[in-house]
């Protein structure tokens, strides 16, 4: 019988219980600075990856001993890394033997690993964008300061300086001496400082509110996204540098909207349609833009999709979400699944109602679209990574409910309308490059209908110029910030 490696316990985790927590977190940040670079977090098949690093942090701090006397050493910590490698969650085993393994497997690792990658200075941007924003109806820097007592500058300089000053490319050129006064200039903000620190038992407090069990905690949300600094009365540590980006983009519109579902939906129709009017508008492909259009359908006064962009003769209906998929997703909760299959089939209909209204004279745009040249992308703020087979199952059964489908209009609908995150958009956006290469190769290929991206950005074509602005000012704040 062939031996397997493969588990589904971690108790093995308690090991971590003999080691002492300064040996345990400095060593997941020199793991940690081993795969930044000066720009992302360096994904590569052969070294650790941050989720992995995450785990390992996240337990050296639950099963933490304050009698703790051995130091952690790079055998134990490659060993344990290795059985957390070889973990299999119950949820993935019961997912196998009804046959939707991969569709499990791909949502919950698109969980853990998609919100650590890609160019910290395109995250930082959006987050800018979006804390910085005023109009007559939202007022989002004074909504931040009120709630946080820093401006988001703060936060973002912080991130920046630590990024870079962690990561092994800066490390591997500047003396030490350099190495500890930049750090010494980003730690001396002891406002962000704070905001961003959690102690031990805090910590413990913080985890055991989210979740009941110890496996939950392998795929769930990680507090040190929301805190990577673990800060006692002699000690600070920093385990996971690169979370401080998460930490002042994502996580930091999670805390602020907290309790405050109105305040999200505001950010949801003022602050997230606008960025995604402006990342579209900049691109030199695009020949004709618009934003929501109002418009009649007998007495009805309705709204077409947030943003309709037009490149040459071809044109896309864009319609923001602001929806992010919930704790429970990572608990591999069936109803939680099923919640938010529906969620999307229902943008998807939407969308396809949009363009129904168009082909029928409803509304209008700078010309006249034929339908094999509209497409649609209900774009969410955080996707949540199901299986997008099964939403455009709910989408057609839901539209069968009120309508006939033919089988060419349901090859329609999943060849013409996608779901795609914000990140996926943006992605593309700020290095000035259009997604309707992607949407149109697919056209005519099934099998990949019900691909969560089409992305294929390349640096040729340069920045968009809002984003290329942004990075030369941040670059010459953070300049000056150090040489005073």
């Amino acid at each position: 019988m062939e031996k397997t490696y493969v588990h589904s316990s971690l108790d093995f985790l308690k090991v971590l219980e003999k080691y002492t927590l300064k040996s345990k977190l400095l060593t997941c940040q020199a793991y940690s600075s081993g795969i930044m670079s000066c720009s992302r977090v360096e994904l590569r098949a052969d070294s650790i990856m941050p989720w992995e690093i995450e785990a390992f942090a996240t337990y050296s701090l639950v099963y933490d001993n304050d009698d703790a006397t051995e130091e952690l050493d790079d055998k134990s910590f490659l060993e344990i890394i290795t059985s957390l490698r070889n973990y299999r969650h119950d949820g993935l085993v019961t997912a196998e033997e009804r046959g939707k393994y991969s569709e499990a497997f791909i949502m919950i690792s698109a969980q853990q690993q998609f919100s650590v990658q890609g160019v910290f200075l395109q995250k930082l941007y959006r987050y800018h964008y979006f804390f910085s924003f005023q109009n007559d109806k939202l007022d989002m820097q004074k909504v931040f300061f009120d709630k946080m007592g820093v401006n988001y500058e703060q936060l973002e300089e912080f991130a920046f300086l630590v990024f870079e000053v962690f990561s092994k490319e800066v490390r591997d050129k500047l003396p030490e001496s350099e190495i500890r006064r930049i750090k010494d200039v980003a730690f001396s903000d002891e406002n962000v400082v704070k905001l961003l620190s959690v102690n031990k038992e805090e910590y413990k407090k913080k985890l055991l509110s989210l979740y009941t069990n110890d496996v939950d905690q392998y795929y769930g949300l990680k507090i040190l996204h929301l805190y990577p600094i673990i800060s006692e009365k002699n000690f600070t540590y920093l385990p996971l540098p690169y979370l401080v980006v998460n930490a002042v983009t994502d996580s930091m519109l999670n805390r602020i909207t907290e309790n405050d579902d109105k305040l999200r939906r505001a950010i949801g129709k003022e602050v997230i349609e606008s960025y995604l009017f402006d990342i579209v508008n900049q691109l030199n492909t695009v020949t004709w833009i618009s934003p929501e259009i109002k418009y009649k359908k007998g007495r009805n006064e309705l709204l077409t999709s947030d943003v309709i962009a037009a490149e040459g003769d071809k044109v896309i209906f864009y319609d923001a979400k602001s929806i992010v998929p919930s704790l429970r997703l990572r608990k591999f909760d069936e109803a939680e699944i099923e919640k938010d299959i529906a969620i999307y089939a229902d943008g998807i209909v939407q969308v396809y109602k949009q363009i129904c209204n168009y082909l029928q004279g409803l509304f209008k745009l700078d010309k006249f679209y034929s339908k094999e040249d509209i497409f649609g992308i209900v774009v969410v703020l955080e996707d949540a990574n199901v299986s997008r087979r099964e939403v455009y199952k709910k989408a057609c059964e839901t539209l069968e409910k009120t309508i006939i489908l033919t089988t060419e209009e349901k090859d329609f609908i999943c060849s013409h309308i996608k779901v795609c995150s914000l990140r996926s958009i943006e992605y593309m956006a700020l290095q000035n490059t259009s997604l309707m290469p992607g949407l149109l190769q697919q056209l005519n290929e099934p099998e990949n209908w019900y691909n969560q991206s089409y992305t294929n950005a390349t640096t040729a074509n340069g920045a968009i110029p809002s984003y290329g602005q942004y990075v030369r000012d941040i670059k010459n704040r953070i300049i000056n910030r150090v040489n005073l």
